[in-house]
This record gives C-alpha cells, structure tokens and sequence, in this order.
C-alpha cells in the first residue's frame, strides 16, 4: 500500500531545525544548540547533522590523545541527550554523538533514528579538550575552536 500525504497527516508534522553558526567554543566547554521536549504519543525522527571545525587557536598538529577529556571522542562533538540538565554531555548515556577531529566537516551517517520514549532531547556543541603537559600545546594556552552545527528533526505529533 502507497503511503500518502493527507492534510491532517501534514499538519502533524514539524521539521525543526539543529543548529549554531560558527562559535567560539572554548576549552572544556559545550553549549546547548536545540532542545524538544516530546510526549506520547509524539515521535521524533532524527535524520541529518553536520559539525564542522572552521579554526582552532593553536595548530591541530600540536594536538595529542592527552589534550581530549573524553578519550574515546573527538577534538570535539555534538552529544544527543535525553533529559540532559548538567554535566559533561560527552559521558556515557548520550544516544548518539557526531565526533570531529580535524579542520573540516562531518555528516552524521547513520540512517534515521526514531525516538518515542517521553522526554527533553537536547543537542550539545562542545570542545573537548583539556591541558596536558605532554602535548605540544603549553598548558598555559587554552585549545579553542570555531565550530558549526547544522541538522534536522522532525517531530510527528502522533502515530498516525
């Protein structure tokens, strides 16, 4: 059977942006770039998102393992959370994270996820980087990016 798109199935139906222009995000910090609080029986189908690292204050060459917080994540990465209200958004329980270790851009590659338990899902921008005496990068000096985000949610208002 075709699927078709009636009038009322439309009017169910919100496409939301995820997004942060180019921003300074210093050092161990992270910002909330979208939050939508769904119910049931709301579903929120999460398909797109790219992060981009335009510059960094200090040459990425200089960069090592020890700089990042989080080991297993990159220089830096947009965390999905439900109900996230503080802490590193990078620690275990994110549902997804877009990693980005290099000046240029990634694109989220999975296929769509779909999310129907209640709740607050937030994105978060962060820098994850840290002193480290044994970088080339001084402890002195902080490691800051530029970064973007660009995505796209949509949130069907019911089942149907």
């Amino acid at each position: 059977m075709a699927g078709y798109l009636t009038s009322s199935k439309l009017s169910n139906i919100l496409d939301l942006p995820v997004q942060i222009p180019a921003t300074e995000v210093k050092m161990g910090d992270w910002v909330v770039i979208g939050t939508i609080k769904i119910a049931t029986p709301q579903r929120l189908r999460f398909r797109f998102l790219n992060l981009q690292l335009h510059t960094a204050n200090v040459s990425i060459s200089d960069i090592t393992a020890t700089n990042k917080i989080l080991g297993n994540l990159g220089y830096a990465y947009v965390a999905l959370r439900r109900d996230y209200s503080s802490g590193n958004p990078g620690a275990a329980g994110a549902l997804e994270v877009l990693n980005i270790s290099e000046i240029g851009l990634v694109e989220r590659a999975t296929d769509e996820a779909i999310y129907t338990t209640p709740g607050r899902y937030s994105w978060i921008i962060a820098n994850n980087m840290q002193p480290s005496s044994t970088s080339n990068v001084p402890t002195s000096t902080e490691i800051n990016f530029r970064l973007s985000a660009t995505g796209q949610v949509r949130l069907e208002l019911d089942n149907a």
